[in-house]
């Protein structure tokens, strides 16, 4: 309580003057005598003298009040500096929670001596140009705070009037982590730039050599076709004169022999034409265009092996597909030799051949058996490059067959794929665009 003797002073909010929505209030006294009075008495009081402000003071207190807690809640740091002396009148807790200082060590402090300029020569040059300019913004700037630590800050500095008089306020900005993670990503690109120099490199490395592997293995084909089959022939040949003209000379061993000289050399000779053939898929320019698969198809057909008692049927006539010609005869014949090939022992094969409409541009053409069928086991196995389900005994080939038709299809773009079941036939497809 003030003394009944001497005139007591209430404080007051002094307003000031609006610059940009900055305020600060400051505390005067007024000269006014009051007599004392209870606590609930002076409450009222306030309350009524509250109440009659005038409007607009009253709006301007609670802009403050907003302002202040801005300022207070903020996570970017705040000073506010006094022009004349560049010392810090004021600061938020976020400033004080990234220099590590206390408050009060913050006040009265420049600066420099706070670990945001390096000295005070520059300390005076920011200055100078911030009374020039009235704002200045450093985008890099580093700080070190109480304890040592660096840290990467954005600075910005603006003066502004209040109450008549100038006001710099500063706000720092944390940018440390930012900067991490640029300088991750800058340094995470720099990697993927090398590696993708790196692997272009490997890659034309890569390309020679295939390149030079291709080229190797075209050369070898031709020899094979040429250099081993001439003598493979050669031999041929001579076993089977053997086996026709003098086999009354031999006893039913030698002839044994001499057929099963004949049987090797056919099949390797079959053999070798099956390799050159997958070459030549691999490795020939797959042109596609219109292809009139009905001609194709009985053309194959009429110029079958007589020896070889097969029953063919077209149901309709067949369409006009996108494809290659010679990679489509490679496909079908296959196709049709198998279908007539792998038949039970004394069964006559019937193959029936047909076109399905497939989505608005798409047909599958169909091959269907009277075959022995494939075991589900082994629905994986049959376009792999020489696998064989069946006993060579038993049906002779060279498992190279369907290699040669799944590597045609795709250098096409088209599709292939079977059904089958254990003794009731296959029914095998390839999927074109239409032509």
């Amino acid at each position: 309580m003030a003394r009944a003797d001497l005139p007591a002073y209430r404080p007051f909010m002094k307003i000031d003057q609006e610059d940009h929505g900055r305020k600060f209030g400051g505390i005067a006294l007024m000269d006014v005598a009051i007599p004392e009075r209870s606590e609930r008495e002076d409450k009222e009081l306030d309350a009524k003298a509250e109440a009659k402000r005038p409007g607009p003071v009253v709006g301007t207190r609670e802009s403050e009040i907003r302002y202040r807690r801005l300022f207070e809640a903020a996570r970017d740091g705040i000073l506010i500096l006094d022009p004349a002396t560049r010392k810090i009148t004021d600061a938020n807790p976020f400033m004080s929670e990234l220099l590590g200082y206390p408050h009060e060590e913050l006040l009265g402090k420049e600066l420099w001596e706070i670990g945001l300029l390096k000295d005070e020569e520059a300390s005076r040059a920011a200055f100078r140009e911030l009374q020039e300019k009235h704002f200045i913004r450093y985008e890099d700037l580093p700080l070190q705070t109480k304890a040592g630590q660096r840290r990467d800050v954005e600075f910005v500095s603006n003066i502004y009037k209040e109450d008549k008089r100038n006001v710099i306020q500063c706000n720092v900005r944390d940018i440390t982590e930012r900067k991490r993670v640029a300088s991750a990503l800058r340094q995470a690109k720099d990697q993927l730039a090398d590696q993708a120099a790196n692997l272009e490199v490997l890659v034309v490395e890569r390309t020679a050599k295939l390149q030079e592997t291709v080229a190797e293995l075209q050369a070898f084909s031709y020899s094979v076709s040429h250099d081993l089959r001439a003598p493979l022939r050669s031999m041929q040949g001579f076993a089977q004169i053997l086996v026709d003209d003098y086999s009354s000379k031999l006893d039913e061993r030698g002839v044994s022999h001499l057929q099963r000289i004949v049987r090797s050399s056919s099949r390797l000779d079959r053999l070798i034409q099956d390799v050159l053939s997958y070459s030549g898929v691999l490795h020939a320019k797959g042109l596609v265009q219109p292809v009139e698969l009905d001609g194709l198809m009985r053309d194959l057909i009429a110029t079958y092996p007589n020896g070889q008692k097969a029953e063919f049927h077209i149901q309709g006539k067949l369409p006009t597909v996108l494809g290659n010609e010679a990679f489509l005869t490679q496909c079908f014949s296959n196709l049709l030799a198998n279908a007539s090939k792998f038949v039970a022992a004394g069964t006559i094969p019937r193959i029936e051949i047909e076109a399905e409409n497939r989505e608005p541009a798409m047909v599958r053409v169909w091959i269907k058996d009277n075959g022995i069928g494939i075991a589900p086991e082994n629905h994986k196995r049959i376009f792999r490059m020489f696998e064989r389900i069946n006993l060579a005994k038993e049906y002779d080939g060279t498992g190279i067959g369907l290699t040669i038709v799944r590597k045609a299809a795709e250098r096409m773009g088209a599709q292939v794929g079977f059904e089958s079941e254990l003794g009731k036939g296959s029914r095998f497809w390839i999927q074109l665009k239409k032509g």
